[in-house]
């Protein structure tokens, strides 16, 4: 059967829905755990939000699907000055758990942070789709494309919030490779990054407490792995099978957003939770035959780039809670607590579809629309 951009959309747009709804009952499963030792708060508060960002990122994926992608190429450079600004003004408003990473708008709390993932895929997909014969060298090929996106990384990381600079670094750096840079550049960015690993540790000490922890849990199990160690009480209690929805009682915290994983191991066993890893392996597998498939070099970036965001943000989520790498603050896509990300994550899922109708349905494939490239 040949496969049409319908099929595939369909696809896409099925398990995306299938893990958000998940996700719901998730968050209201993890409210009512939260509710039996908190009588005076409302059990369906977080839920009723889970669903309005819904559908508001239902409305964004229509919107990002059905307009043609290569529109976005020439408004990636206006996107990431906006981008940029925005990041700036989060230090206009009060500290919330000891950082910056919020612009409160209408009674909800906007994460410029999470809106930078799009920006940035644009931005590099665009620059690199035009540079490709430039990637030889490291200067014209990679540091100047990179001013802009290493300015918004040192915001996010001044907010602070060292997991999510580390993330989209790793998808600005996947971009690159695909568009054909070369392995010799990645000693410099290697060695830049690891001496902004040992800066962050060194300003922030709890980030090395927290990878002592990870090589120590026995020692820290009541303090900077409790989150963790929790974790991992509930797999184990939950079996094959799950003990049901609604009847954890490990009390992890940030168990709706950061850890949710973890209640849903407790709650609906290895089994259930090995289905909804395979759906994230399906969606992956999927958006990088869309890459594959599209003869649109900024298509193609821009597929690789949504496609990484979505994969690695869900394997880095699911090796913290099973206690597989450090602590970090990362959400499970469409699962997790939480507006920005999960709005974030839907735009992200549009512009993979979109591609698709170029990369599965050539009689619709469109001529792209070449950015003025810059110096």
């Amino acid at each position: 059967m040949r496969k049409t951009s319908s099929f595939i959309n369909g696809t896409l747009l099925a398990l995306t829905v299938g893990l958000i709804l998940l996700g719901v009952i998730m968050v209201l499963s993890c409210s009512q755990s939260a509710f039996s030792t908190s009588l005076d708060s409302n059990v369906y508060e977080n839920m009723g939000k889970q669903l309005i960002w819904f559908s508001l990122g239902l409305a964004a994926l229509r919107f990002f699907s059905s307009t043609d992608y290569n529109v976005w190429e020439r408004y990636s450079r206006p996107l990431m000055l906006v981008t940029i600004i925005m990041l700036g003004m989060v230090f206009l408003f009060p500290e919330v758990n000891g950082a910056r990473r919020w612009i409160p708008i209408a009674g909800q709390k906007i994460q410029p942070s999470e809106l930078a993932k799009i920006s940035i895929i644009i931005y590099l997909s665009s620059v690199w789709a035009d540079r490709r014969e430039r990637l030889a060298s490291f200067i014209n090929g990679v540091l100047y494309p990179m001013l802009f996106v290493g300015i918004a990384l040192a915001l996010i990381l001044l907010e602070p919030a060292h997991s999510a600079t580390f993330f989209i670094g790793l998808i600005a750096l996947t971009i690159w490779f695909v568009a054909g840079g070369r392995l010799l550049h990645l000693a410099p960015v290697f060695a830049a990054m690891t001496t902004g690993i040992a800066a962050a540790i060194y300003a922030k000490p709890v980030l090395f407490k927290r990878i002592l922890a990870f090589l120590h849990p026995e020692e820290h199990k009541s303090d900077k792995y409790y989150q963790v160690w929790q974790s991992l009480i509930g797999f184990a209690h939950g079996g094959l099978w799950g003990k049901g929805l609604g009847e954890s009682n490990v009390q992890t915290p940030f168990s709706e957003t950061d850890f949710i994983f973890s209640t849903m191991g407790e709650e609906l066993g290895f089994m259930k939770c090995s289905l909804v890893l395979i759906a994230f392996l399906l969606l992956i597998w999927i958006g990088y035959g869309i890459a594959l498939r599209c003869r649109n070099p900024f298509g193609s970036l821009l597929a690789v780039g949504c496609t990484t965001a979505i994969g690695v943000q869900a394997a880095l989520n699911v090796a913290v809670v099973t206690g597989s790498i450090p602590t970090t603050g990362i959400a499970l896509p469409f699962i997790s607590y939480g507006g920005s990300s999960l709005l974030v994550s839907m735009s992200l899922m549009g512009l993979l579809m979109s591609v698709a109708k170029d990369a599965f349905d050539e009689e619709l494939e469109k001529p792209r629309r070449r950015a003025r490239a810059i110096a």
